[in-house]
């Protein structure tokens, strides 16, 4: 473990480089539905500085699990097998609104999810987004990384439900087994100056998530889709979709191809990318794009062979029928210019360390 000098050293280094064992109530589950975006800016929630950092070693695990959500690529290739960091789809470090803000997400978990018929605590979340979105290996349960990040988010959704007056040295300091549940239960240690001033138990998280859009007009098209990525996207991202590196680093996510999140990952679904593009892309523009826009690039994106989803046994239209029972669209399984997506993805961490 390392001493709090080292980690502040550390998030210095960091900062430059960025620029079912409990009582649960089922009535109280989130199921993961998206909110409507009826928010104005102002309004919503701040999440704190790092003026706010814990001492001792609260803030130690806080620094790094910064650190691994911000360059996982470069900090947890043993989980990680792909291009991408936590930060690309959830922005600013996590803690932007309408970007699936860590903050919330934390206080939203435990929750039931669909896509593996369970309840899931935080923990279990976490690994689903390495097992999915970084096409790589969930780490093992209760495993450091695992702490470190739930350490992250529960110290930025105490400071983002405090508001500026958050005090860090009255916040309460959970076990690990208590960070890695999430903030949606009974016994979660709400900080008592929150709790003094009115705080709910049950609070309210705007920006959570990625708000929906509306069906469009026209049927999402691929070849209008092009078109918008050709002119909006592919200065950061490639004409390809690969990205783009800086000594061997990702810096821009790829998004198709070998290198990016894989056919079990929600973004696939176009609706989900749809929702995502609309309120944080372009990069700094958010709301540049019409909804019609939107929805045609997330339909070109998805349109593109990608990873194998994990869940794959041999057959695509098996695991099509099994895991891919939206009520939206994709491509998974269906023709697209001649190929069945899917039916000759590419592999599942390919670069996993031995």
């Amino acid at each position: 473990m390392m001493k709090l000098s080292s980690a502040t050293l550390l998030l210095s280094a960091s900062l430059a480089f960025v620029g079912n064992a409990y009582a649960v109530d089922t009535a109280k589950l989130a199921i993961q539905d998206e909110l409507p975006d009826s928010k104005l800016l102002s309004e919503y929630p701040k999440a704190p500085g790092w003026d706010k950092l814990p001492a001792g070693e609260l803030g130690e695990k806080v620094v790094r699990g910064y650190q691994y959500f911000v360059d996982t690529q470069t900090v947890a290739p043993e989980f990680n097998g792909n291009g991408l960091n936590c930060v690309n789809c959830h922005m600013d470090a996590g803690k932007k609104e309408n970007a699936a803000p860590l903050w919330a997400a934390y206080m939203s978990y435990p929750a039931y999810r669909s896509k593996n018929n369970k309840i899931n605590d935080f923990q279990e979340r976490m690994q689903g987004c390495f097992l999915f979105s970084m096409n790589g290996t969930p780490p093992p349960t209760d495993d450091d990384v695992l702490v470190d990040l739930s350490a992250y988010a529960y110290w930025l959704a105490q400071g983002t439900l405090t508001g500026e007056d958050f005090d860090v040295a009255d916040m309460p300091v959970p076990s690990d087994a208590e960070l890695l549940k999430g903030g949606k239960r009974d016994d979660f240690p709400f900080t008592q100056a929150y709790l003094d001033n009115g705080g709910s138990k049950e609070p309210e998280l705007p920006g959570r998530g990625y708000p929906k859009l509306e069906k469009p007009e026209l049927t999402p098209d691929i070849a209008r889709g092009k078109a918008v990525f050709e002119q909006e996207c592919s200065v950061c991202h490639g004409e390809n979709g690969q990205g783009q590196q800086v000594n061997e680093h990702y810096v821009f996510p790829p998004l198709w191809g070998p290198e990016t999140y894989n056919w079990g990952a929600g973004m696939h679904r176009v609706n989900t990318a749809a929702n995502f593009i609309k309120h944080n892309m372009p990069l700094g523009m958010p709301g540049k794009l019409t909804d019609q826009q939107a929805w045609d690039v997330a339909t070109y994106l998805n349109s593109h062979d990608r990873p194998q989803d994990p869940r794959n046994e041999g057959d695509v239209q098996a695991t099509r029928d099994t895991f891919h029972k939206h009520n939206v669209e994709i491509f998974y399984g269906k023709e697209v210019d001649g190929k069945v997506l899917g039916s000759e993805s590419y592999p599942n961490h390919p670069r996993k360390p031995e």
